[in-house]
């Protein structure tokens, strides 16, 4: 059973039976952009994400052998809506969840990933999405006392990424010049809501790059929400 955090805030346990997204051997679930997935190693799902300005924060309890991975747009609001989409709700909802399946934070480390500039825009560079979302990031592990056993982030491609047993990691940036383009147009839509806060783009679909023996069920899509 994969607990998953939609990005309306529904909480769902979805059985391992949907999973059937074969990568590197393991039966693989997409989180897209304002949702979170926690499950157990022994249930041998692999969690992936395709991110842009978007930060991934993936935590693992190396005692229960528990892992959870999000993936936010923005890291705060000001709006009063609990809204999966924003950092801040994002981690603490999926913490919550992993807690009450017994996960301890002094048995817990993390990893962050995300946060690249991929478009040109008149703006520094610490004022750009993606460094707001990763020094999020960083800011709460720190704070919280969660151990950052390391970080791949920033840089000017999107990056897919591979969350499987006993907390490793696959990391692929994107060469592809389509999948940029996409990314890059969900990523001026973002810009464009920054400030207005009502409706935020992000690119969120199932892209392979782990190899021609590992098929997607679908073609890469954008979810415009």
């Amino acid at each position: 059973m994969i607990i998953i955090g939609h990005k309306d805030g529904r909480i769902e346990k979805a059985s391992n039976a949907r999973f059937n997204q074969k990568i590197k051997g393991y039966n693989a679930h997409t989180i897209i952009g304002g949702e979170f997935a926690v499950g157990r190693d022994e249930e041998q799902i692999a969690f992936k994400t395709l991110l842009g300005s978007c930060v991934a924060i993936m935590f693992y309890d190396t005692k229960t052998k528990i892992k959870g991975m999000n993936h936010f747009l923005l890291p705060t609001t000001q709006n009063s809506n609990e809204d999966m989409k924003y950092g801040l709700y994002s981690v603490e909802a999926m913490l919550n969840e992993m807690y009450k399946l017994g996960c301890n934070k002094n048995t817990m480390v993390a990893k962050i990933s995300g946060g690249a500039d991929i478009m040109s825009l008149n703006i520094s560079m610490a004022n750009s999405i993606g460094h707001r979302n990763v020094e999020f990031a960083k800011d709460f592990c720190k704070m919280e006392g969660f151990k950052l056993l390391s970080e791949h982030t920033r840089g000017e491609h999107g990056r897919l990424i591979l969350l499987t047993n006993e907390f490793d990691t696959f990391i692929k940036v994107t060469q592809k010049s389509e999948t940029d383009s996409k990314i890059l147009g969900e990523e001026k839509a973002l810009q464009k809501e920054i400030t207005k806060e009502p409706v935020i783009k992000e690119y969120a679909g199932g892209v392979d790059l782990f190899g021609a023996d590992d098929q997607p069920e679908e073609q890469m899509e954008i979810d415009l929400f």
